[in-house]
């Protein structure tokens, strides 16, 4: 007996949890029915629109950083091609309405799904609607219940430190990443430099280097050249 096939456009437009796709441009393509309640969009009026022009900052809060934080975001789930979460943010919405902004509180994460060759196609943005908890957390009097307003205030602490972490960690494994590229293509262009020019690893390691002094080039963009240049006589 043949398993039914699975509608996956039925149960993402299901999902309880407001998603909200996007173009590698930032271009929304598509987002659920949760997306569409929380925020008081229609799909059909958003896609096809630059993600920050239909959802731009409040032009009445001088303090707004929503857009450049989610912008941020984004672009580091690009060039890592994994998921970002960001602390919570405040990213006021535009009741349609009134005409007027009304604060919204947000729990982010920023996730890339990949094609085939690991390139990012899509980037899902995830949000977790939290602006009652935090009106409540800065409505409530200290006197009144101290020990949960400390409570309250040590979550959103950890969760910014938390961020920060996070942050600390991509930037580590991005840097590592990159030295493992200079270090493969560089040995590439020693392994070559042997094989053309009859040299040892010591000798086409110096070959390369004096070049990089010479040309005031950086050592890897000097190996890569060597790379890409691999078959043509000098």
């Amino acid at each position: 007996m043949s398993k039914p096939a699975v509608d996956y456009g039925a149960v993402f437009d299901a999902t309880p949890t407001p998603y909200l796709v996007l173009m590698p441009d930032l271009v929304i393509v598509g987002m659920n029915r949760a997306r569409e309640a929380v925020t008081g969009t229609r799909r059909e009026d958003i896609v096809g629109r630059p993600v920050f022009e239909v959802f731009p900052d409040n032009p009445g809060d001088p303090a707004a950083t929503g857009v450049r934080n989610l912008r941020a975001s984004l672009e580091r789930v690009l060039a890592t091609k994994a998921p970002d979460p960001m602390p919570v943010q405040k990213y006021d919405l535009l009741d349609p309405n009134t005409g007027d902004f009304v604060e919204r509180w947000w729990s982010p994460v920023n996730v890339p799904v990949l094609d085939e060759d690991g390139e990012v196609a899509l980037l899902l943005h995830r949000v977790t609607d939290v602006t009652e908890w935090m009106q409540v957390r800065s409505g409530r009097q200290l006197e009144v219940v101290p020990s949960l307003d400390e409570a309250d205030s040590d979550l959103y602490a950890r969760s910014q430190d938390l961020h920060a972490a996070w942050m600390q960690a991509s930037s580590d494994l991005e840097n590592f990443r990159t030295a493992m590229q200079s270090q493969r293509v560089i040995g590439q262009a020693v392994g070559l430099l042997m094989a053309r020019r009859g040299l040892d690893a010591q000798q086409a390691f110096a070959v390369l280097a004096t070049q990089s002094q010479h040309t005031n080039v950086k050592l890897r963009e000097v190996a890569a050249e060597h790379v890409a240049r691999h078959g043509r006589p000098d």
